[in-house]
């Protein structure tokens, strides 16, 4: 059967057997796949080092009677330096934990993908928790589990065009959900408005998976 090249982020990862993976990646083309990588835990194997957890990845699959098989994976992006950082690498997780939480499988999301390398690029130049809270609301949003443009209650600040504070009042939230990457990195709160903004959305979130992420816990202890 003829194979099918993807490009996607590496959500998560289980051992199967004594050498295979299964891996939980969300794509470009596809949205959220289960592929099945042999024999990457091999000391041998030339492909495990692409396949790490966060790793932005071009895969070549091919289509068995389960699973979709990994026979190719080059890295195009690591994401070291947030890999490097304890802090930064619990946002990291955080961020595609709520990817694989609120996807389901096979229902593809360009504009999600996007967002998603976005703020992983940005968070490992300009770590700022306005980002993580910009992908809460935008996932939140674009999954169509609530939107925050009028009708919910929001943090209000007063927002600049350039991004700093002064000009019109707003609603953060509906903010957050509508601003292109380039304004939110810009965007100045105060640590009140950063402590309401992520309460709001724990809260938010929390409703929709019916439980906690574990990686706000490991958040809540840093």
């Amino acid at each position: 059967m003829q194979g099918v090249r993807v490009e996607g982020i590496i959500l998560k990862r289980k051992n199967l057997g004594e050498a295979d993976r299964i891996l939980t990646v969300f794509t470009y083309q596809k949205g959220k796949i289960s592929i099945l990588a042999k024999g990457v835990r091999r000391i041998t194997s030339r492909r495990s080092g692409n396949v790490e957890l966060l790793n932005r990845v071009s895969m070549y699959l091919h289509q068995a009677k389960t699973f979709l098989i990994l026979t190719e994976a080059s890295s195009l992006d690591t994401y070291q330096k947030l890999k490097e950082d304890l802090t930064l690498s619990t946002y990291a997780f955080h961020i595609v934990e709520l990817v694989d939480k609120l996807t389901a499988e096979n229902q593809e999301s360009r504009i999600l993908y996007e967002d998603l390398v976005n703020v992983l690029q940005r968070l490992s130049r300009n770590p700022r928790q306005i980002l993580v809270r910009a992908f809460e609301a935008k996932i939140l949003s674009l999954l169509g589990f609530m939107t925050f443009r009028s009708s919910t209650p929001g943090v209000s600040i007063q927002i600049h065009p350039r991004g700093g504070l002064g000009g019109h009042q707003g609603n953060l939230l509906g903010n957050l959900e509508e601003m292109s990457w380039d304004e939110i990195e810009k965007l100045k709160i105060n640590g009140k408005q950063a402590l309401e903004l992520e309460r709001l959305l724990r809260y938010h979130v929390e409703r929709v998976i019916e439980g906690r992420l574990k990686s706000r816990q490991l958040l809540r202890k840093l």
